[in-house]
């Protein structure tokens, strides 16, 4: 299973919040960055600063716009008003541990609508930062890399799962899978375990089964009478 560190970018531009706001912009627009993590002098992650919070200073707002201010409001007045980065970052940061599955991380990062993710170690130092195109580098994986894995998936089921001639061909990250099993239960557990591999992108499924055993996995509770 790839991990968050097998492919962030450990060389993160950052902030401190000591950073004038006028930097902060330069530096976004230098590197081509649309957020920066924001860190304190002995390297932990305090904040992120991004584009959107830069830019409430160039809306112009007037002062009477945020009479009937929510608390959103009153946070974008902070940052319209703001000198250095610490009044206008983001104080409240969702990052990932290097070891996390690169999975977690694109669940975590789809499900916020972030473009990128800070990741820090069990300090809450900064080690990387991970984004949407890191993630989407594990669609890049070889054909012979997602096949030898598959193949040590099918050999563990033939051994434990009771399958028959079971084989794996990867063409362009699709797997197609033939062979046979007893049940269709070992079966569906085989599928699941090739589906998560990191930069499987689909799978064909020719394996058959000879007994279709979906109805006796529920779980039924002896009654007190036997």
């Amino acid at each position: 299973m790839l991990t968050v560190a097998s492919v962030m970018t450990k060389k993160v531009v950052t902030v401190t919040p000591q950073t004038s706001f006028k930097e902060a912009v330069q530096l976004l627009g230098s590197k081509r960055v649309s957020g920066l993590p924001v860190v304190d002098s002995a390297g932990k992650l305090v904040g992120i600063v991004t584009e959107a919070d830069l830019l409430n200073k160039a809306e112009k707002r007037e002062p009477d716009a945020y009479v009937l201010e929510s608390k959103k409001h009153r946070l974008d007045r902070s940052r319209a008003a703001a000198l250095d980065v610490a009044s206008a970052m983001t104080h409240e940061v969702t990052s990932v541990r290097p070891e996390f599955p690169v999975a977690r991380a694109a669940r975590e990062m789809h499900a916020r609508g972030f473009r990128r993710l800070p990741v820090v170690d069990e300090q809450g130092n900064l080690v990387g930062i991970v984004s949407r195109g890191d993630l989407l580098k594990v669609f890049l994986r070889s054909d012979a890399d997602l096949g030898a894995e598959a193949g040590r998936i099918l050999e563990e089921a033939e051994q434990r799962l009771g399958g028959h001639a079971l084989r794996a061909t990867v063409s362009g990250g699709i797997v197609d899978l033939a062979g046979r099993f007893e049940s269709r239960n070992r079966m569906d557990a085989t599928l699941r375990a090739v589906a998560n591999i990191d930069g499987v992108i689909g799978i064909r499924n020719h394996l058959v089964f000879d007994v279709d055993d979906r109805e006796f996995v529920s779980f039924y509770p002896v009654s007190a009478n036997g």
